[in-house]
């Protein structure tokens, strides 16, 4: 790896390690679960489109076939990673580098407690899941071998979260146990890099919001939807007009491009930026002082954070010492700042943050995250591990909706990936905010707008727990590698 692309990766992981907390070790880094599966559940968040409050208090689930009767048909191989007694999935996630420790280890965690729970639940297909781990390590060699591993053992990749997913054509091609070279699924949280994005095998909770095919530098334009919502609700109430800054995560072309859409529709609906600045993992807090120039400068009062919950602290401290009112400005962030180190860091008072599911303390209200919060064992887990425990229950639909029609030995990798093209209303049993899987250009429609105080995070819209409040994504058409931050 060359010096500069090792300088490159020190600064993303500085970035997403503050972001996302630490880890435990791995032994041997091949961490396998076996058992049966859950009940999947497929209620919709409902709601309107004007910024109402939406949804249901009520926890609800639907059967989802762990009442199977597994005596009327006989269980099969009928695919790789499905035996007659056991569905096997690949979870890859950047975890066991000395560079930063842990750093993804959230969605492994996540994929095990889903795989663990719904095992306790009877099984899927009248099989047991087996969870494999396959530590990428912050290698693009160790991805690609990711992925080839998924391929040799499983019907789908869960909870795929990693940072160089430069090359996916393993995963796109290789064959099935017909010998077709139809690829694996790959039901992942979050990915950046325009190929894996745009990949037809790739199925990502949390949406792109971006058109495919795209390519970088190529003077193309690109469908962008940005979520206006929790922007929105705070100028209805007065707290505009805003003119501001917006700090990118500036380590990588991708992250600068994941930007765009969240610039430009907030530009629709009347916010001026003043200037865009690219923001790394590595910065110290006086780098922070020209930012803090700028909005002094030119009497700015708005400032969104693109970036990790150490990159606001650093601003917000920066600011502080330099004398600026912090009142005078409406500081805000996105699920990057929703994490127990940030709520409980003394700058972080009044910041708002907004974030596509039901907070963590609402288990009383939706019965999937209370799910979630007794199998991972954490009083504030990561925000990958919620991801991957989504990607989980997506496969558990998906499974589900196969067996119904087709029978338990219905199993294939092309069924699999025909079912996920079909669905475009996954909310994660009304913890999430539904999501269409059939186009690239979708995001988050739904929305929980909270600000810490007194070190807690409180909701501010909408204000009854257990409710999303939903607003349409505005859509604009830009060439996102024409951005070039401060």
């Amino acid at each position: 790896m060359s010096k500069r692309v090792m300088l490159i990766l020190l600064c993303v992981l500085a970035m997403l390690a503050a972001a996302c907390g630490g880890g435990r070790d791995d032994a041997d880094g091949d961490n396998i679960n076996t058992g049966n599966s859950t009940a999947d559940t497929t209620a919709e968040t409902t709601g309107d489109t004007t910024g109402d409050t939406t949804g249901d208090t009520t926890p609800t689930t639907e059967d989802t076939g762990g009442g199977l009767d597994c005596d009327a048909e006989t269980p099969e191989a009928t695919e790789i990673g499905v035996s007659a007694d056991t569905i096997t999935v690949v979870v890859m996630a950047d975890v066991d580098s000395p560079l930063a420790p842990g750093l993804f280890e959230g969605s492994k965690l996540g994929v095990e407690a889903w795989g663990d729970h719904v095992n306790a639940e009877g099984g899927l297909a009248c099989r047991q899941v087996e969870v494999v781990f396959a530590d990428t390590k912050l290698d693009p060699n160790e991805t690609v071998n990711g992925f080839l591993r998924g391929c040799d053992e499983a019907l789908a990749l869960v909870g795929t979260t990693v940072l160089f997913s430069f090359n996916v054509t393993d995963m796109e091609n290789c064959t099935d146990m017909a010998g077709n070279a139809i690829g694996i699924p790959d039901i992942g949280y979050i990915s950046t890099e325009p190929g894996h994005q745009c990949s037809p095998n790739a199925f990502n909770v949390s949406r792109p919001g971006s058109s495919c095919p795209w390519t970088p530098n190529a003077g193309e334009d690109r469908e962008l939807v940005g979520q206006i919502g929790p922007v929105q609700h705070l100028l209805d109430e007065g707290n505009g007009p805003f003119n501001g800054l917006f700090l990118i995560p500036g380590d990588l072309p991708s992250t600068v491009w994941s930007s765009a859409g969240l610039i430009n529709a907030h530009q629709e609906i009347g916010v001026t930026w003043a200037d865009q600045f690219g923001v790394g993992g590595t910065m110290a807090q006086a780098e922070f002082g020209r930012f803090v120039q700028a909005i002094s400068d030119g009497g700015l009062n708005y400032v969104y954070n693109g970036s990790n919950d150490a990159t606001m602290i650093k601003m917000l401290a920066e600011a502080s010492a330099q004398g600026l009112d912090l009142d005078s400005v409406t500081w805000m962030c996105s699920l990057s700042c929703y994490t127990d180190a940030f709520r409980q860091a003394s700058e972080a008072e009044g910041v708002y943050l907004w974030f596509q599911f039901l907070p963590f303390n609402e288990t009383d209200q939706n019965e999937e995250l209370a799910d979630f919060m007794n199998a991972i064992n954490d009083p504030f887990p990561q925000a990958w591990a919620a991801g991957a425990w989504a990607d989980g229950v997506l496969f558990e639909r998906v499974v589900n909706s196969i067996v119904e029609r087709d029978g338990v030995n219905g199993l294939t990798r092309q069924a699999v990936l025909d079912e996920l093209n079909t669905i475009d209303d996954f909310d994660v049993n009304e913890w999430w905010t539904p999501m269409d899987l059939t186009t690239p250009v979708a995001t988050s429609d739904c929305f929980v707008l909270m600000q810490v105080q007194n070190e807690e995070f409180v909701r501010v819209h909408p204000a009854e727990p257990g409710e999303l409040a939903c607003t349409d994504a505005v859509l604009t058409t830009s060439d996102p590698s024409t951005i070039t931050p401060s």
